[in-house]
């Protein structure tokens, strides 16, 4: 028997790629905007706590760069009101 050697698809699921397409339009998105998040994780689903799907983690950022992209997107956005 010969075992070909495998390729990065072989770790790729369709939800995995799904949630790397997300990720992907969703940090892209961002920094449209200004905004860079440099700790967006993909998580992956958990067995033991029951979550059945992946999710993203945006990480931390410091109370400066928290008013600074809330004046970033405040300026792209409409202001609230009745």
């Amino acid at each position: 028997m010969t075992l070909d050697p495998i390729g990065l698809g072989y770790w790729a699921t369709d939800e995995r790629e799904a949630a790397e397409e997300a990720a992907t339009a969703f940090v892209n998105a961002l920094r449209r905007l200004h905004v860079d998040l440099d700790d967006v994780v993909i998580v992956e689903p958990c067995d033991a706590c029951k979550r059945t799907t992946y999710m993203l983690t945006l990480g931390s950022i410091s109370v400066d760069e928290a008013a600074q992209y809330a004046t970033q997107l405040g300026s792209c956005t409409p202001p609230a009101g009745p």
